[in-house]
């Protein structure tokens, strides 16, 4: 019996296994897989941030590879913020800049909440690239991308203190293309 059951006797059992419920999913949240270290990092920090009251959710604490594109002073550096350009844009101009030998097919989300960005060369898919907005919930696109085998990347074009430097956006979508 748990703490509830023996407390109402069995009117209290249905909490107690409630309780046990959410206890198991967050002992099964703690051993999380996740699918790279940026995911992780993304996860992380929100985490963080639900939890820290000051909301700034930056932490000395957070380094790797793509520590030159995140924080709360804007690296100098080309980035999605000071290239005077509409997220749109930039994407646009570094990936044909930086990827000459695909053919790069943008398109709108239908709500106007995010650009997907497809990368074919010979006329084979390569690379489906989603820059999206904080607050849109995308999962279909990448689940489609997942059940086809088409790698997949997802920038976010509004999330605070990320961003989006060339050396990043490059980097990153070098790695999803395999060069």
């Amino acid at each position: 019996m748990g703490l509830f059951s023996n407390l109402f006797g069995n009117g209290g059992k249905d909490i107690d296994d409630a309780f046990n419920k959410m206890k198991n999913l967050a002992d099964d949240l703690s051993s999380v897989k996740y699918a790279d270290e940026d995911e992780k990092r993304i996860i992380n920090r929100q985490n963080s941030e639900s939890a820290d009251n000051s909301g700034s959710g930056y932490s000395a604490e957070v380094t790797g590879p793509s520590g030159d594109s995140w924080g709360p002073v804007m690296p100098d550096e080309p980035n999605q913020f000071n290239s005077g350009l509409s997220y749109k844009d930039y994407f646009s101009n570094v990936y044909a800049e930086a990827f000459p030998a695909y053919q790069i097919n943008k398109e709108e989300y239908s709500n106007r909440r995010g650009t997907v960005f497809t990368f074919s060369q010979d006329g084979v898919k390569k690379l489906v690239v989603e820059v999206a907005s904080t607050s849109t919930y995308h999962c279909k696109l990448a689940d489609e991308c997942n059940r086809t085998g088409i790698p997949h990347l997802r920038f976010y074009y509004d999330y605070d203190g990320w961003w989006n430097t060339e050396s990043y956006v490059i980097r990153r979508t070098s790695a999803a293309l395999g060069i």
